[in-house]
C-alpha cells in the first residue's frame, strides 16, 4: 500500500474520478481489509465474504460520482457502511441458511443520528477503530526507534515502570517520557486518520 494520507476532500475527489487507477488502487488497499472484517463479523464465511467485498467495492466505484460529501450530515464511512449492509442483506436473502438472520436484519432501519445503532453500525464502528489504530501504529513505528518503541510496547503489555526500567536500563523519568512521546504521537495519528478518512 502506498503512503495513503490524503485529506478528506482530496480522497473523495480522487476516487470520484473513475479513471484515476492509482487512487482506486489506494482506496482498495486501504478499505478492503476493513470491509472484509465487517462482513465476516456479520456472519459471512471467507469465500462469500470475498465475493461480497468485491460487490461492495464495485458498488462504491459505480455510485461514488453521485455521492455528495456533507460531513455534517453523513460521513463517507457511514455511506460505505450502508452500501456494505445492503450487500450483506442481499447475501442473506439469497441463501436459505440465513433466513433467521435476514428476518432480524430486515427489521433494522437506516441509521439516523437520533436512532440507536443497528448491529452493523456497532460492528463497523468497533472495526473502524481497530483498523485506524493499526494503520496509525504502523506509521508511528517508523518514526521512533530503539528504546522508545520498546518502552511503549512493554508498558502496553502491562509491565510496571520498575520492570520496564530494569529491562531497558532506564531511569523512571526517562521511561515515562519515552512512553508519553510514543503515546502522544499515536493518539494524534489515530485522530488524524479518523478525521481524514472516515
Amino acid at each position: 500500500m502506498s503512503d495513503f494520507h490524503p485529506t478528506r476532500q482530496t480522497l473523495i475527489a480522487k476516487i470520484r474520478n473513475q479513471h484515476d487507477e492509482g487512487a482506486w488502487g489506494d482506496f482498495v488497499d486501504f478499505y478492503r481489509p476493513y470491509i472484509y472484517t465487517v462482513v465476516t463479523r456479520m456472519g459471512l464465511n471467507h469465500e462469500v465474504a470475498e465475493d461480497t467485498v468485491q460487490k461492495v467495492i464495485m458498488t462504491l466505484w459505480k455510485k461514488l460520482p453521485d455521492f455528495e460529501y456533507m460531513p455534517d450530515k453523513c460521513k463517507f464511512r457511514t455511506w460505505m457502511n450502508n452500501v456494505t449492509r445492503k450487500e450483506v442483506l442481499n447475501v442473506f436473502r439469497t441463501d436459505g441458511r440465513y433466513q433467521r438472520r435476514i428476518e432480524k436484519a430486515s427489521t433494522m432501519e437506516e441509521w439516523k443520528p437520533d436512532d440507536s445503532m443497528p448491529d452493523i453500525y456497532s460492528i463497523a464502528d468497533s472495526e473502524w477503530k481497530l483498523h485506524v489504530s493499526k494503520l496509525a501504529w504502523e506509521k508511528v513505528k517508523s518514526e521512533f526507534s530503539g528504546k522508545a518503541m520498546e518502552c511503549f510496547t512493554l508498558f502496553s503489555q502491562g509491565k510496571t515502570v520498575e520492570e520496564v526500567c530494569n529491562e531497558l536500563d532506564l531511569k523512571v523519568n526517562s521511561a515515562y517520557v519515552l512512553r508519553s512521546r510514543v503515546g502522544d504521537k499515536l493518539a494524534k495519528e489515530i485522530r488524524r486518520l479518523d478525521q481524514e478518512l472516515s
